[in-house]
């Protein structure tokens, strides 16, 4: 780890000279040297935290093929902030937004997430409950059984599936098929 600017500079928010920021560089594992930016404000309590990436790699998709739950349960997801997640086999996609944060979790913990957007879901459009529960069913069957496809595609070659076994996974350079 290396700091690249240390200051105390006016706060974005108060406006005192009190507004403490750092930017460090440091290398994590699976996404390579990141910039982390942090700063406090002594007089409001503002604090600001941010991660990017210093680096880029080269555009990714992750074929990731889960055949029992154990592959599920015990292979990691590490997703960037600009990786995108889907399922054809069981009808999701996760798309990164503008303000989108990266993880680490397993599979199984990415399965969870989508069944409390689902949950969500369920309550914003009641109409769509059949429809919900359908999904939901599919998915719990998924965290025990496996049997199906996750997907992962980024443009900076950051998100990454490190599986329980070898041979579940596939990577190649985003844009063959």
């Amino acid at each position: 780890m290396s700091i690249l600017t240390q200051t105390v500079t006016r706060c974005p928010v108060c406006g005192a000279n009190t507004f403490s920021y750092t930017e460090f560089l440091y290398d994590a594992p699976y996404f390579g040297n990141i910039v982390v930016s942090t700063g406090f404000c002594r007089t409001c309590g503002y604090r600001f935290f941010d991660v990017d990436y210093a680096e880029s790699g080269n555009p990714t998709r992750v074929v990731f093929k889960a055949e029992d739950g154990d592959d599920v349960s015990k292979s990691l997801l590490i997703r960037s902030k600009t990786g995108s997640v889907r399922s054809p086999d069981l009808g999701f996609s996760l798309e990164p937004g503008p303000q989108a944060e990266p993880f680490v979790t397993t599979v199984e913990g990415l399965l969870y997430r989508a069944l409390d957007y689902a949950e969500r879901l369920k309550v914003l459009e009641p109409e769509s409950a059949q429809r919900v529960d359908e999904f939901m069913e599919r998915v719990r069957r998924a965290i025990d059984a496996g049997g199906f496809t996750l997907i992962v595609e980024d443009p900076l070659g950051k998100s990454v599936v490190v599986p329980r076994r070898p041979e579940l996974v596939r990577i190649e350079p985003l844009g063959s098929t």
